[in-house]
């Protein structure tokens, strides 16, 4: 199956370039967390947020991408963190480990952080989160090994429960994650390329996915919420009192979705 028979999502596009750019904070250079809720609305993260807004408003055409990569490169090293870094198809360590946020300083209003791993905890039990479990799948793809992917999406796929993933964060805080979707459909996409013959018997998980990532996009501002919870059988977006849209979900969303990424990643698997 080649990207042009995938399912056609009814995102809007052109919203979803408009809430990044919309986001970017010209003193700072950067895109800020969140629209509407605080403090995210006035703090700005390096990674994860920025390392991807930026690929994702390149992937969108919008002239944004190279200002935010010329921040990124000259005072943040790129702005890698060793975990989403696998997303753009950059090895990152076999190991999980909690993060931190750095600060990095004050412009303004704006308060700026960079997520980094804090090496002393180690995250043991990371194939019990959904994401984890993608960026582990999509470490493997580019190391050559397409059986550890697959085995590690069959294990995502266990996580499934008709309406998202229910892994240990869904489990604690009883709210699911509308980014996990993306990064099914980012590891779906790249194992495909690789010559996977399962992702096929999961194309129903594929459907639902993009179904509730188009739920989940603001019809007015552009943005992606986050959160869902499923009432009476039916996904219900969660908005406001703390749920919100933010820059991290939105371009997962659009980096899954649009770009070659997946294909680049799935083509080192093969």
């Amino acid at each position: 199956m080649h990207h042009s028979s995938y399912t056609v999502p009814l995102l809007n596009k052109n919203l979803l370039k408009t809430f990044l750019e919309n986001q970017y904070v010209a003193e700072v250079g950067l895109l800020k967390a969140a629209r509407f809720t605080y403090p995210e609305n006035t703090t700005i993260y390096v990674a994860n947020d920025n390392v991807l807004a930026a690929r994702a408003l390149a992937v969108l055409g919008s002239p944004l991408a190279l200002h935010v990569l010329y921040v990124l490169n000259h005072n943040f090293s790129s702005g890698w963190n060793c975990k989403v870094d696998v997303l753009l198809g950059k090895n990152i360590p076999d190991k999980f480990y909690a993060s931190y946020n750095e600060y990095v300083g004050k412009i303004n209003d704006y308060t700026i952080f960079y997520d980094k791993m804090n090496k002393t905890i180690l995250i043991n039990d990371w194939y019990n989160y959904a994401d984890l479990l993608v960026y582990y799948a999509l470490n493997k793809l580019l190391m050559g090994s397409r059986f550890d992917a697959e085995r590690a999406f069959l294990n995502l796929t266990k996580m499934w429960d008709g309406y998202g993933f229910k892994d240990n964060y869904s489990k604690e805080h009883g709210v699911y994650e509308t980014y996990k979707c993306a990064l099914y459909i980012y590891l779906y996409r790249a194992l495909n390329v690789a010559g996977s013959k399962l992702v096929s018997n999961y194309k129903n998980i594929y459907d639902k996915c993009l179904k509730i990532i188009t739920k989940a996009q603001d019809p007015v501002f552009g943005g992606i919420y986050t959160n869902y919870k499923v009432v009476n059988n039916k996904v219900i977006i969660l908005k406001g009192n703390g749920y919100d849209m933010n820059t991290e979900t939105t371009s997962i969303v659009v980096l899954a979705i649009y770009s070659n990424y997946p294909e680049i990643i799935g083509s080192r698997g093969c």
